[in-house]
């Protein structure tokens, strides 16, 4: 087999266990979601119970590929490939534990309705965000940015609307167990939030594998904006 084709074998399997990393994480916010909703709390205990194999994936895809990295002698798109794959793996893992977070905190608290609803909005976006990014790693020619972008705007706003209506709610109440419970749940959408800035770092990380280029999120979006404002003009 010529060196070519091995380096090929190698790069084709970053990808597919990056790919299969984030699968599972997928699965871990689809069973979240349902859990939640459905106050399915055994079902939560087992997302909690999961969350160590998402880790131990995390661990394995870094392992391999530091060592496909040194044994290859990597260069140009194939180790921004190999170096932004570690990157993402790591982004992957703490998204993975706002999952586990969420479950813990659905079998402590036994969330009602409105509080299931809060926390189902940001979710709904969040998970949003991971599906378009699953998609760019399998395709990172694609450019997503302004979506991605968009969507985080959304998510921080949220984030604030929520957590000022849970605010009042904490003014009013004179129960600690409920003011504990409010507390809790704004520690959730925060966590959602900070999830939705791991999916920004990712796509500044595929950004970086597909131009060699690593621009801060923010000024990519403006840049393109204004290239469209100066094409019309």
């Amino acid at each position: 087999m010529s060196y070519n084709k091995i380096l090929d074998n190698d790069i084709n399997t970053i990808k597919k266990e990056l790919i299969f990393l984030v699968e599972a994480t997928k699965s871990q916010y689809a069973r979240t979601f349902n859990a939640l909703k459905n106050k399915d709390y055994e079902l939560a205990k087992r997302v909690v119970a999961e969350d160590l194999r998402i880790n131990d994936l995390q661990n394995k895809f870094t392992s391999m590929a530091l060592w496909k990295i040194a044994k290859q002698q990597m260069v140009a798109g194939d180790l921004r490939l190999a170096v932004g794959g570690i990157l993402i793996s790591k982004e992957i893992e703490r998204i993975a534990d706002v999952a586990k977070h969420i479950c813990t905190f659905t079998v402590k608290y036994k969330p009602v309705t409105l509080e299931i609803d809060y926390i189902s909005r940001m979710f709904d976006l969040v998970n949003e965000m991971l599906n378009i990014v699953s998609a760019l790693i399998e395709n990172y020619d694609d450019d997503q940015n302004e979506k991605v972008a968009n969507m985080e705007k959304q998510l921080n706003s949220q984030f604030s609307d929520l957590s000022l209506k849970l605010a009042e709610r904490l003014f009013e109440t004179k129960d600690q167990g409920e003011a504990k419970k409010i507390i809790t749940i704004i520690r959730q959408l925060k966590n959602l939030e900070r999830a939705g800035e791991h999916l920004i770092n990712i796509d500044e990380t595929l950004e970086f594998i597909r131009t060699g280029k690593f621009e801060e999120y923010g000024e990519s979006v403006e840049n393109k904006l204004e290239e469209s404002k100066n094409k019309k003009d």
